[in-house]
């Protein structure tokens, strides 16, 4: 965050609120087509350039992070929230949002503990909320006209101990040698995750839901790490396990925009401002979208021209 950025922040009172009262699973590699590709490229080298300077100029981001640990990143960002003073409410979820006459948001209801109600005051939100987004949006606005298409796009997962812990840190890819997607990351804290091949069968399990991975799927991708992560001494420790979803969308391009008035409800007066806004569908590029995509999406909310061209990144609507 620049210096322009926290003075806006200060002035501003930033809350987080959990959607469901729970973490998500949210699952973060595979391949993507070339078009898609080819739309995130200015994104992408925007996003990019920012984690450079970021790594070079944070001693404690790149001790904390590392090579792709999404979890030491979350404590690094949740530490950063809190210096800049956001509020996080936990054990909450989002029940409900109230519309002025002009379709411009100006509260939404809250629950912690799945009883307790109460009423924050608000004049912009930002819904990111990964796979959960479509609900989320149709549960707070089910008269909008916008169109937000839930795509299934999941993946078993593991989290190994590092038989070798003083190895060198890196990614490991062995499509081409099993026939299907099959990748290994070895992470900054001793540990090294491992994914196989995602499928598009079910649906996005509902909001609080812990999702339940497929035995077969997980059998398989133990035997793959059995074989290839062998080691003559040390055996493979599980440390965790599961299944998670991808953030995707059927265009295969992020929504990143704000929500007409209009479009949020037919029963108001809709001449109001946008005040609501959607992060969604990064497919396999969250975490490397995530820093020039929170930037934009930032700009976006305070009027201000974007960084980058975001215009082909909006949603579609009914009609």
């Amino acid at each position: 965050m620049d210096r322009e950025d926290a003075t806006e922040c200060e002035k501003r009172k930033v809350v987080v609120v959990e959607a469901a009262g729970r973490e998500a699973h949210t699952y973060i590699n595979s391949n993507q087509d070339e078009r898609f590709k080819k739309d995130i490229r200015p994104l992408a080298k925007y996003s990019y350039d920012q984690w450079e300077t970021l790594g070079r100029e944070d001693a404690h981001f790149t001790s904390l992070c590392g090579y792709s640990n999404p979890v030491t990143l979350g404590v690094w960002l949740y530490e950063q929230c809190l210096h800049y003073g956001v509020e996080f409410r936990i054990d909450s979820q989002v029940v409900s949002a109230d519309l002025s006459s002009n379709n411009e948001i100006v509260s939404i209801g809250i629950t912690s503990d799945g009883q307790k109600s109460s009423v924050l005051a608000c004049n912009k939100i930002v819904l990111a909320t990964g796979s959960w987004t479509p609900a989320v949006f149709k549960k707070l606005f089910p008269d909008s006209s916008v169109k937000l298409e839930p795509v299934i796009s999941a993946g078993e997962w593991f989290v190994f101990e590092n038989p070798e812990p003083d190895s060198e840190i890196a990614a490991a890819y062995f499509d081409d040698i099993v026939g299907e997607k099959l990748e290994f990351a070895g992470r900054n804290d001793h540990t090294i995750w491992v994914t196989g091949v995602k499928t598009d069968n079910g649906t996005v399990p509902d909001l609080g839901e812990v999702p339940k991975p497929d035995p077969a799927s997980l059998a398989k991708l133990k035997a793959y790490s059995d074989n290839i992560l062998k080691h003559p001494q040390n055996g493979l420790r599980v440390i965790s396990q599961g299944r998670s979803y991808r953030p995707e969308n059927r265009r295969q391009v992020p929504v990143i925009a704000g929500i007409p008035a209009s479009q949020l409800s037919a029963s108001r007066h809709r001449d109001g401002k946008t005040s609501v806004y959607i992060n969604l569908g990064h497919g396999s590029y969250g975490v490397t979208l995530g820093m020039g995509s929170g930037k934009v999406m930032s700009q976006l909310v305070l009027g201000k021209k974007t960084d980058v061209n975001v215009s082909s990144m909006g949603v579609s609507f009914d009609g």
